[in-house]
């Protein structure tokens, strides 16, 4: 159990050095496979959505596990394919943060009352946003498809760590760090939204 709170302690040390909504305003570079690949890490939102989306997978029996992560990326993937072609969606950002809450709700309700279907739908629309703005904001003179081969690579390197995080957290007493996370997720949504 210390181990755990040790990584859940890195984690969040992490995550201080990240700023809310960075990665999708167009401040961080956006030009190659490494910028692709350090988006998700410098933006709070992303990286507590990839990790979150991980935690919940964990929570899930392993088919329907690999289903949620596989569907977030394959919605991630094309909605950056939409972003890089001009498809435009005015309230990408605050759907960015709605992801953020449902995300966070999901990890604190633990799907009791959701369908395998649904919590599918919600993780894909959630990862088509991601996409749709890391996909619009690609710069005309940047290679395009190694920056989303980062991205990618990234996004399932948190989506294991949280699976890996997660089907140790998925038990006894230490369930209620999956909870906290959901409400930590959430809340900050919530506010981000607020004072966007």
């Amino acid at each position: 159990m210390r181990q755990i709170y040790s990584v859940v302690l890195s984690i969040a040390a992490f995550w201080g050095l990240s700023t809310p909504v960075w990665a999708h305003t167009g401040v961080l570079p956006a030009t190659g496979l490494s910028d692709g690949f350090l988006h998700p890490f410098m933006g709070l939102e992303h990286s507590l959505v990839m990790l979150g989306v991980g935690l919940l997978a964990a929570t899930q029996p392993w088919v329907v596990a690999k289903k949620i992560v596989l569907v977030f990326l394959a919605a991630m993937l094309a909605g950056a394919s939409l972003g890089l072609y001009g498809v435009q969606f005015a309230y990408v950002e605050t759907a960015i943060l709605l992801s953020l809450m449902v995300i966070g709700g999901l990890l604190l309700v633990n799907q009791l009352t959701l369908s395998n279907a649904v919590i599918t739908a919600l993780v894909g629309g959630s990862g088509l946003m991601h996409g749709l703005a890391h996909g619009s904001e690609i710069p005309s003179t940047a290679s395009a498809y190694a920056y989303l081969v980062g991205m990618l690579s990234a996004t399932v390197l948190l989506h294991g760590l949280g699976l890996s995080l997660g089907k140790r957290l998925n038990r006894g007493y230490a369930k209620l760090l999956l909870r906290v996370y959901g409400i930590a997720t959430g809340v900050l949504g919530a506010g981000l939204l607020l004072t966007a």
